[in-house]
């Protein structure tokens, strides 16, 4: 029984950590279409095919170019950039922060020989350091697409006030015996969307020493979003990758208490079962 102690624990507080409420934001556009088949949305015209995605964690913007013409063209990351409000945000930044923690063992050894005896070093210790990136144009060949996926628009939940928040009857593939769930839902229109943003595109060609850019400016904003303590797969139109909706997620509150419980709980049952083999070996 006690061998199965810190197992159970261990497997409690897991189980726990890992409850979490969704935000599930649905996302619309007021100048391009949406592919029915992947969810995305695309914008074409006889010169290009441009396809946005923001399927995923904290709204990644997946950016696909498709060259339709006979000669090449050229994507101009570093003069493009999603517009959030009057903040620009580059495709390509020119610099990232890097953060880490490293943990090291050392042990020393003699060539052609045993290791030398003794105790291990070891060394702890955090990164913290910026990279500088490149800039970024994207050279297209005829019929051929690149793909830029380098920025994420939220960071945890979208500030939305409760009072905006209504019951709605939603399918529900864990529910019998008619698959009704009701969901706390809230619909925006773009001047009331707590997202709304803008990609803002740059290709162009060349012919001979004369460079033509093109701009392109597509339009979104969040139009759904509705909070969920159940998998948004489970939820009919959310089964599967789409590209016009993201998630985000935070820890519940109890699953925040129960855990430290939980690990408590793992540290006491660790040294009664070390007290109690202690206690063995006299």
């Amino acid at each position: 029984m006690k061998k199965l102690l810190l197992p159970a624990v261990l497997l409690f507080t897991i189980a726990l950590a890992s409850c979490s409420r969704y935000q599930v934001n649905v996302i619309s556009s007021t100048n391009s279409r949406q592919n029915q088949e992947s969810g995305d949305f695309e914008f074409e015209n006889d010169s290009v095919k441009i396809s946005y995605s923001f399927y995923g964690s904290n709204a990644p913007v997946q950016v696909t170019v498709y060259n339709k013409l006979d000669k090449p063209q050229y994507v101009d990351w570093q003069k493009s950039a999603v517009i959030v409000g009057n903040e620009a945000i580059s495709y390509t930044p020119d610099k990232i922060n890097i953060n880490g923690n490293i943990a090291a063992q050392t042990n020393t050894y003699k060539a052609f020989s045993t290791p030398v005896t003794g105790t291990p070093s070891y060394t702890s210790g955090n990164i913290n350091a910026v990279a500088s990136l490149p800039q970024s144009t994207t050279f297209l060949p005829p019929h051929t697409q690149s793909t830029m996926a380098t920025v994420r628009l939220a960071n945890g939940f979208l500030p939305v006030p409760d009072s905006a928040y209504k019951k709605v009857r939603m399918l529900h593939s864990g529910y019998d015996p008619n698959g009704f769930t009701k969901v706390n839902t809230a619909y925006f229109e773009q001047g009331n969307s707590p997202l709304a943003f803008k990609s803002y595109l740059t290709l162009y060609t060349v012919d001979g020493s004369q460079t033509t850019p093109v701009v392109y400016q597509q339009s979104f904003y969040v139009s759904k979003t509705f909070t969920t303590l159940s998998s948004p797969t489970n939820f009919a139109g959310f089964e599967q990758k789409r590209g016009y909706y993201f998630v985000t997620s935070k820890a519940t509150g109890y699953a925040k208490t129960m855990t430290v419980v939980g690990a408590a709980a793992l540290i006491g049952g660790a040294a009664a079962v070390a007290d109690k083999n202690h206690e063995g070996s006299k």
